[in-house]
């Protein structure tokens, strides 16, 4: 359009004419910078004062005017011949002076003249005359023609949404330091509470039941909790965050379990809430069910210990499991969905099984849930460690062992009492084969996303010097207790177990230090 593109006149840029219709407005021009054409031509000029190309010599009066590319690509040597022998041009053959006409335009140099049309360049409007980083003034360029734009509507942007985390069940010292690492990613906390405390627990245990207001002075920006005396739904849980979501602007990127009784809601939560980051939901009772767990890495070609499920609220099933499994006491009673050491059991003879057995089946479990049967397990023999996991698909292995802790523990009337732990370096090649074996029992339960923790037993052997035959006692989707990730964090250096945490959870690149050596 002849009316609203500049045109190149004599090596100058002019505007457009004021009579334009594009000025009547007082809005403030768009200008779009677009690739010019090699026969943009000039404004008609008088006949006299166009200047005759080389490469076509005039046929009398047939003389046609410079191109846009002729003007200002090539050198003035080069387009003027009487340059070229020596000769002042004449009055009647005006030659193109850009060095006082380069008022508005700046590109790329071009050093070879020969590489100037092949090598388009988007010249954009700045100062005169052109010139390099260096100061030197630039022969060459590529001129792009320059459209004014009037009235150019723009949509209205969608509002900016707030990134956000969930923090299912939080625990004040734990909470503390995943509120710290949200914070540098500016995302807004919300935490979950399934069983909301009133305040009636005594006050010692409040930071690790705490109410909704001591959340909120720790840091929590919001938190949900259910109606007081009625039970946790999850579904009306997703729906009320969901809810939140819009109303607020927020985004979820991923929810975290920070105690073992939401380990199995938590990924059901994120998917209900819509989100991709979520462990294997298929395996996500194997996460949290001893019986399932032990199922669910036996398929994965693993070694578990010999384990069978006891249904008999008097314990007479015992008898018989112990025959089929063809074990010898000290034989392991606990309870299926239990944490840490409670409900587990170290029986020396079949009337301290049947007992225990007869305890669990039908009573409530440490997590507030009917307990359906209790689980028989053969006593392995070895020393126990603990092995912490990190896991995201921005690892090197999508798994990964981050920290080892060998237990030091006693038995106390019939329980294992941890005195004390000592952690001990994962790149030594002595342990190379709990490692293995921890990475594989993690990807068995579907443990994608998150930190993790697995217990196993294992024997050292003195000719080879390794511990060998490692056997799951269990894995917990979440992160360890007993401020192992603090330790962790202050001797391993470069390692921030909380940051790598919430970066998991949130689908984030993971950043791993060069080395978990402590």
């Amino acid at each position: 359009n002849e009316s609203s593109v500049a045109v190149f006149e004599r090596g100058e840029l002019r505007a457009l004419h004021q009579s334009s219709p594009f000025f009547t407005t007082h809005e403030p021009p768009v200008i779009l910078t677009i690739f010019s054409s090699e026969h943009f031509t000039s404004s008609p000029q008088p006949i006299s004062t166009m200047t005759p190309l080389p490469s076509s010599p005039s046929r009398g009066h047939h003389i046609r005017n410079l191109s846009l590319s002729e003007a200002v690509l090539c050198p003035q040597d080069a387009l003027d011949p009487a340059v070229l022998n020596g000769d002042t041009p004449t009055a009647e053959e005006v030659s193109v002076d850009l060095a006082e006409h380069h008022e508005a335009l700046i590109g790329a140099e071009f050093r070879n003249p020969t590489n100037i049309m092949k090598q388009p360049t988007l010249a954009t409007l700045g100062d005169t005359p052109f010139a390099n980083v260096h100061g030197d003034e630039i022969e060459h360029h590529r001129i792009v023609a320059t459209e004014i734009i009037q009235d150019l509507q723009f949509g209205t942007p969608e509002p900016i949404l707030q990134n956000a985390i969930v923090l299912l069940d939080p625990r004040i010292p734990d909470c503390v330091h995943l509120i710290e690492a949200g914070k540098k990613r500016g995302l807004m906390i919300m935490a979950v509470v399934p069983k909301p405390n009133d305040g009636s627990k005594r006050e010692a245990i409040l930071t690790y039941y705490p109410t909704a207001d001591a959340l909120l002075e720790v840091g929590i920006h919001q938190v949900y909790e259910p109606p007081m005396g009625s039970k946790f739904d999850i579904v009306e849980c997703a729906a009320n965050l969901k809810t939140i979501e819009s109303q607020q602007n927020l985004r979820f990127l991923g929810v975290i379990p920070c105690r073992e009784a939401a380990v199995d809601f938590s990924d059901i939560l994120g998917a209900l809430l819509g989100l991709t980051v979520v462990n294997d939901l298929g395996l996500s009772s194997a996460r949290r069910d001893k019986g399932l767990m032990k199922l669910a890495v036996s398929n994965a070609g693993l070694r578990v210990a010999k384990y069978a499920r006891l249904t008999q609220g008097d314990g007479a099933d015992v008898i018989n499991a112990v025959s089929e499994l063809e074990l010898e006491y000290p034989i392991v009673v606990k309870t299926p969905r239990g944490m840490s050491t409670m409900d587990v059991f170290i029986c020396n003879n079949e009337k301290e099984a049947v007992q225990h057995s007869a305890e669990i089946v039908r009573s409530i479990g440490p997590d507030g849930r009917k307990v359906q049967y209790a689980l028989l397990e053969e006593f392995l023999g070895g020393e126990e460690f603990a092995l912490n996991l990190i896991a995201s698909p921005t690892t090197p292995r999508g798994v990964q062992v981050t920290d080892i802790w060998l237990y030091h523990k006693v038995n106390a009337n019939g329980t294992m009492v941890n005195t004390f732990q000592e952690m001990v370096d994962p790149h030594d090649p002595k342990y190379a084969y709990l490692v293995q074996y921890a990475e594989g029992v993690c990807r068995a339960v579907g443990i994608k996303y998150g930190m993790s923790h697995c217990e196993l037993k294992a024997k050292y052997d003195e000719k080879r010097k390794k511990w060998i035959d490692p056997v799951m006692i269990e894995i917990a989707g979440r992160l360890a207790g007993g401020r192992k990730a603090i330790m962790a964090e202050a001797t391993i250096p470069g390692w921030h177990p909380f940051d790598a945490m919430i970066d998991a959870h949130c689908g984030f690149p993971v950043r791993m230090p060069p080395s978990f050596r402590p």
